[in-house]
């Protein structure tokens, strides 16, 4: 087995993940590392001191901690380069038998290491953000895999995860099957029904060079030789013994679409229950997340084995099962707090309903005995599984809701009487459909709009409003498998890219009506968030921007690559009252219409005001914790004259944490 070696530059990966993902996932960075094989040196360079939140998680991963001091008021950049630098190189000399090394940074710095890692005959693996990444650094490596495709479930033209597509391929070749009496297809067949079904399915991004080469890792099939040797594809004698293909395999691709894991039901059922437990003994202490960490501790401390993932999809379940005294504004923010007098049981009951409510929701019929088999294990739990179709009828949310957009037009309520979306919505039921609507449709201009929103926003809008439109009117036929929350996604996605085109325009009236309709749509505690919450920063930064723009008195900072909060410090002591004043009103917007954003941008701003003694930081949290709390902030618009150059505004923000 290969032998590698893992370095971490864990203050530039961990400032930009943070800033995309809310976390650094230190497991998936460490699963890619041990996917080249046997990982025997692990090591993360940074200032510990800063990341006390990491340290538990990385040492749970055998990983070793170099610390580096920082000296003044800000961070040194270079201290984690060169000393890291040092180690990779005196590594590879001393210890001839590492043949891979993995290097997880987006820094161009490491480009010449890299370099001479292969000079070595070193194969060089590189991990980094998307957007924070060097293309230097990408170039030197052998392979560089890209970290928004290790945890964005939603970017599907992007990556896809190794269980969901195994799903759609065996779906594909399920489809293809009842058509075909020999029991076996040709590969080019299979490879074009994926093709039509899932075109932002790259095979080659997960590591396998051809359709082939993956099917060879599928132990649910094998490739037989066909005339011409072409290769025929059929599932095993043993996997069709079980009946499972037509039975559970869409209910499991409908899950793991809408953002659910599937757990096995010991590991599920004692999650929920520690969980309970946790939450009920302690209410109003734990946020979510809080409570994935405890949980954490609590097994570790145990000695059981429970991963960090599996909690955590189990965890998800409470979003959407109805078990909350009240519903939170954010899972990072808010803590929880149980429904008086909720036993144990009807806990776990509605937590598991959920994997249910996301099959009627998606108009799927509903095999009792299957679904029983794949929750439970056993196809006799017919009880268990009609308690949670009862609990997950009462709670589906369908499209029978207000209709005020005009007849016949019929949205949920959650969303039709929601004014700040309406403009989109208007757009979206009076938009005229020519194309014959259809899930595949719907999913390829998506993901054509995600490839080219960046370049060509008015094509990219027109996808998204043509793939939403297609949603809703599968919606209303009650198609199976159309999605309530894939339509809001799609929304979304018009929305943020009609801001877009507005704003390139300098429309700017029309371009804050849509980036409101976008921020009144993906709230956290929506379904639709965990689809676009790496657009939610740069949407923000870029709506602040029209301050100043709408004034000709532009920023010297790109908003896409400034996080909010620095913006927003650079704002509110703006030499111009007019754009200090404009920008104030554009927050109170936010207020009103998403608070938990503006609640997010506070947090950081308390981040950068203790980690980085960032200038103006203190008085920008001030004043917008103030304009949270509903008081009149008009004498913020006095400056004053703090003294401090844009470049301290922004510094690890267009460098470190985007760049």
């Amino acid at each position: 087995m290969e032998q590698v070696a893992l370095y971490i530059d864990f203050e530039n990966i961990a400032i930009s993940a943070e800033e995309a993902y809310g976390r650094c996932d230190i497991e998936r960075i460490v699963r890619v590392a041990e996917s080249y094989g046997r990982c025997i040196v692990k090591h993360a360079y940074g200032d510990w001191t800063r990341f006390t939140r990491y340290r538990q998680e990385l040492l749970e991963q055998a990983i070793d901690l170099t610390q580096l001091f920082r000296y003044g008021n800000y961070t040194k950049k270079n201290s984690a380069d060169i000393v890291m630098a040092v180690d990779v190189i005196e590594t590879a000399l001393t210890n001839p038998s590492l043949t891979t090394f993995v290097l997880v940074t987006g820094d161009s710095d490491f480009t010449a290491v890299a370099r001479k890692l292969r000079s070595y005959g070193r194969r060089v693996v590189g991990i980094g953000l998307q957007d924070a990444t060097s293309d230097l650094l990408v170039r030197s490596c052998d392979d560089f895999v890209i970290y928004d495709g290790l945890m964005d479930r939603d970017e599907r033209s992007s990556t896809f995860q190794l269980n969901e597509a195994r799903q759609f391929v065996l779906a594909a070749l399920q489809s293809l099957l009842q058509t075909n009496t020999g029991g076996r297809v040709p590969t080019a067949d299979l490879a074009a029904e994926i093709a039509t079904r899932h075109p932002e399915l790259d095979i080659a991004k997960l590591g396998f060079a051809s359709l082939a080469h993956f099917l060879e890792a599928q132990k649910e099939v094998v490739l037989i030789a066909g005339p011409g040797k072409e290769p025929l594809v059929a599932f095993r004698s043993a996997y069709l013994a079980r009946h499972e293909i037509d039975q559970t395999l869409q209910y499991r691709t409908a899950l793991s679409t809408a953002g659910f894991g599937l757990v096995d039901r010991e590991t599920r059922q004692d999650v929920l229950q520690a969980l309970y437990s946790l939450l009920s003994s302690e209410p109003g202490l734990h946020t979510l997340d809080g409570a994935i960490r405890q949980l954490k501790e609590q097994y570790d401390g145990a000695n059981l084995l429970r991963s960090r993932d599996d909690i955590q999809e189990v965890a998800q379940l409470i979003k959407q099962a109805g078990v909350l005294a009240s519903q939170p504004e954010s899972w990072e923010l808010d803590s929880l707090t149980l429904l008086p007098d909720l036993s144990q049981s009807a806990f776990v009951r509605s937590c598991e309903s959920v994997y249910v409510a996301v099959l009627v929701q998606r108009n799927l019929d509903i095999d009792e005995e299957a679904l029983a088999r794949l929750l439970y294990g056993r196809a006799d739990a017919l009880e268990e599984v009609k308690a949670l179709r009862e609990l997950a009828v009462d709670a589906q949310t369908d499209m029978n809701g207000a209709a005020p957009l005009g007849n016949g037009h019929k949205l949920p309520r959650h969303l039709a009487e929601n004014q700040d979306a309406r403009i989109a919505l208007q757009d979206l039921v009076h938009w005229r459909l020519e194309e014959k609507p259809s899930l595949e449709e719907a999913a390829r201009l998506n993901s054509e709009g995600l490839e080219i929103r960046t370049a060509d926003f008015e094509q990219a809008r027109v996808h998204f409003l043509k793939a939403a439109k297609m949603m809703y009117l599968l919606l209303l036929d009650k198609q199976p498998g159309a999605s309530l929350m894939d339509m809001e996604w799609y929304l979304a996605s018009y929305c943020a890219a009609t801001a877009g085109a507005h704003f390139s325009r300098r429309n700017y009236p029309r371009a804050i009506l849509y980036y409101q309709a976008f921020f009144a749509i993906v709230k956290e505690t929506e379904p639709v968030w965990d689809r676009v919450r790496k657009l939610v920063p740069p949407m923000l930064s870029f709506y602040f921007t029209i301050a100043p723009n709408e004034f000709n008195d532009l920023l010297k900072v790109p908003p896409g690559r400034t996080h909010p909060a620095r913006l927003c410090v650079l704002l509110h002591k703006h030499h111009s009252p007019q754009v200090r004043r404009r920008w104030l009103e554009l927050a109170k917007e936010i207020v009103r219409i998403n608070p938990a954003l503006l609640r997010g941008i506070i947090q950081r701003l308390a981040f950068l005001e203790d980690e980085d003694q960032l200038p103006g930081s203190l008085e920008t949290r001030t004043v917008l914790t103030r304009l949270l709390n509903g008081e009149d902030v008009t004498e913020e618009l006095e400056w004053d004259g703090l003294d401090f150059t844009e470049g301290e505004a922004i510094r690890g923000s267009s460098v470190e944490e985007y760049a």
